[in-house]
């Protein structure tokens, strides 16, 4: 019998039991953390073999943040949930939520080869950094070019329109407009 495969998405690690009815608390890593609904298929593997389906999802307000609990089908006490702890959720990409023009998944952009705007390339996005202003792409310099003020392999790129001309996942590439001058 054969899998079928799936382009997984991670949603959430699972933390910690919340109650003694099978409830768990959830670290959401997503910019979308009210597209979670009654009746969802997550996964806790990226192959899609081992599913669970949401049956409740609750926001628990206390004074430092907000907690996200959620309800599993099937899984209806402590012991249950707390063999999933520290588990990946994943999300199969065709079930997340529908992207604006011009925003995309952090897993299309890692990988993508950056150039300037005269075709130079520079090097590839291993990684992405949310701050609060904005996100900064981290770039893993080429070892032929030499850039003012990168000293190691790595550097950033803000993500924002004064540095990036185009992002095109389609032909894996990154094209920019300028390098930040106080690297």
């Amino acid at each position: 019998m054969s899998l079928k495969k799936i382009d997984a998405r991670l949603v959430g690690v699972i933390s910690k039991p919340h109650g003694i009815r099978g409830e768990t608390e959830v670290r959401l890593i997503t910019d979308y953390p009210n597209s979670f609904k009654k009746g969802d298929v997550l996964f806790l593997n990226e192959n899609g073999s081992k599913k669970v389906i949401i049956e409740n999802v609750k926001v628990k307000k206390t004074k430092k943040k907000d907690i996200v609990v959620f309800k599993f089908e099937g899984i209806d006490k402590r012991e249950e949930v707390e063999c999933l702890r520290s588990s990946f959720l994943f999300r199969d990409a065709k079930d997340a939520p529908r992207l604006g023009e011009d925003e995309f998944w952090v897993d299309e952009i890692i990988g993508l080869k950056v150039y300037s705007k005269d075709g130079l390339y520079i090097g590839e996005v291993v990684d992405v950094i949310k701050n609060i202003s904005n996100d900064n792409l981290v770039i893993k310099k080429d070892k032929f070019i030499d850039i003012k003020g990168v000293s190691g392999d790595l550097f950033f790129i803000p993500n924002i329109d004064t540095y990036i001309e185009k992002i095109d996942p389609e032909n894996k590439k990154i094209t920019l407009k300028l390098i930040p001058e106080y690297i």
